[in-house]
């Protein structure tokens, strides 16, 4: 028997941490896998928006949470999800989202936040 069937026989050998770095347990090292959440807003009917467009939700003074592309109001959250209020007042007030789809008929945004 040859080195070259005995190479192309036996079974390979694989080293340990390339098969283990999927399955690693969270640490520093680890990455994080980000959450998305997905807030609906009301879009203003003089504003143009489109997809993918960043955006910067902030919670006002009266406790209304619109969105804005710099200087002007964009949009309008009118029932937030808590976990957004929670967020927000983690971050002071703001938050960076981004248009992730747009109803042209009904003017209604989805706005996408990651954690």
């Amino acid at each position: 028997m040859g080195t070259d069937f005995l190479r192309n026989k036996r079974d390979r050998h694989f080293k340990s941490w390339r098969e283990g770095a999927p399955r690693a347990a969270s640490d520093m090292f680890a990455q994080v896998t980000k959450v998305q959440r997905i807030v609906r807003a009301t879009g203003d009917a003089n504003t143009r928006l489109c997809v993918n467009q960043d955006v910067l939700l902030r919670r006002t003074p009266d406790g209304k949470v619109v969105a804005s592309d710099g200087v002007h109001q964009v949009a309008i959250v009118h029932k937030p999800p808590r976990a957004l209020l929670d967020k927000l007042k983690a971050q002071h007030d703001a938050a960076c989202g981004r248009v992730s789809r747009i109803n042209l008929t009904s003017g209604n945004l989805e706005l996408q936040l990651e954690d």
